[in-house]
């Protein structure tokens, strides 16, 4: 019965999470059900969760910087496979209002999106890193709820959970940016 001292490598709530996220995308792809809340978190928490654990078992000795990033890209481009499989699909090209949309609107928050992300990674891995600074006796909860703080995937799972949405959205704008400059550029007849 060793598996069940505690705390694991691998905390109980991420094996749940990532557990209910792939039902959650498997019932949104199988439905064809893309703006069901379920979908969007499932779609966000199943990369996350699975990226987590394949640094965890495969690339532990890596660059945590290096493990972030990748991670976080790889997961925000897992989104929007997952999303477009369960049916989202953007707007068309021909439907894009290219007149009565200012350009500081998007830029702006294409700015503030940027600077949050990288400003979320340099304290997410000024914060995190490190066994020294948890350990049972002081981080009793987190530890058991996320796994253990001095191998990696405790620290990864809630950054790549939260900078893949971050990065979702500048991923979104960067490609509605490109929508609207080829519509402009190239209009149809």
């Amino acid at each position: 019965m060793s598996f069940l001292t505690l705390p694991w490598v691998i905390g109980a709530i991420p094996i749940v999470v990532t557990v209910w996220a792939a039902y959650a995308c498997g019932i949104a792809i199988a439905q064809k059900t893309w703006t069901s809340g379920e979908a969007f978190l499932g779609a966000l928490l199943l990369p996350s969760g699975l990226t987590a654990t394949g640094c965890q078992l495969i690339l532990l000795n890596q660059n945590i910087t290096i493990l972030l990033i990748g991670s976080q890209i790889i997961s925000s481009l897992c989104w929007f496979i997952v999303m477009h499989a369960s049916g989202f699909r953007l707007t068309p090209v021909a439907n894009l209002e290219t007149s009565s949309e200012k350009y500081p609107g998007p830029l702006k928050i294409f700015v503030i999106l940027v600077s949050g992300y990288i400003i979320f990674n340099v304290v997410f891995l000024w914060i995190v890193p490190g066994s020294g600074r948890c350990t049972i006796g002081k981080c009793f909860a987190y530890e058991w709820a996320l796994g253990r703080k001095d191998h990696v995937f405790a620290g990864l799972y809630l950054g790549i959970s939260f900078g893949a949405l971050v990065l979702i959205g500048i991923l979104a704008l960067l490609f509605r940016a490109f929508l609207k400059f080829y519509a402009t550029t190239f209009p149809s007849r």
